[in-house]
């Protein structure tokens, strides 16, 4: 049975029980995928419902701080966002020059600020605490490579992962 919310409007039912909706945002210059999933539609609440669409509304702000939480990550030569950029320095060598927005000569910066924001996806069936409830996908670029930097935020709103992907 689809749910109706106030934001979403109709949540449809997907053919194993669970709930699917999905739209297009508008985020400064980019068309970001914005998906809401659930695999068990029973254990989606209003709470749920309601922090997914504040997230969505305020989604330049999570993407601020995902951002810094990939900043943070710097300090870390073990940490995903080190192994992302380090792959991609060796993967593409110079012509990752080229994909750069900013170029300051601090090439973990400059990819950084570079990243593409690609879809933000709500799990709205794990709203319980350090549950991956939102995850924001990042590429240096999409067309150049399958990896994926992701951010995953609690219901809460607080960073709870850094993971790659790809």
């Amino acid at each position: 049975m689809a749910i109706e919310h106030d934001y979403f409007g109709v949540i449809d039912e997907t053919a194993s029980g669970g709930l699917a909706w999905n739209d297009t945002v508008d985020l400064a210059d980019q068309a970001v995928e914005v998906e809401l999933r659930a695999d068990d539609e029973r254990a989606v609440g209003e709470f749920a419902l309601d922090s997914a669409a504040a997230l969505i509304q305020a989604m330049e702000g999570f993407d601020n701080r995902a951002r810094d939480a990939l900043i943070a990550e710097l300090s870390s030569q073990q940490s995903a966002t080190t192994s992302y950029i380090d792959d991609h320095v060796d993967k593409l060598g110079e012509s990752l020059l080229d994909l750069l927005v900013y170029n300051s000569g601090d090439i973990a910066m400059d990819v950084l600020r570079s990243l593409q924001l690609l879809a933000v996806r709500v799990q709205a069936d794990q709203a319980g605490e350090d549950e991956a409830f939102a995850t924001f996908d990042y590429s240096i670029s999409p067309d150049e490579t399958d990896a994926i930097l992701t951010v995953s935020f609690d219901v809460r709103g607080d960073v709870v992962a850094v993971d790659t992907q790809g």
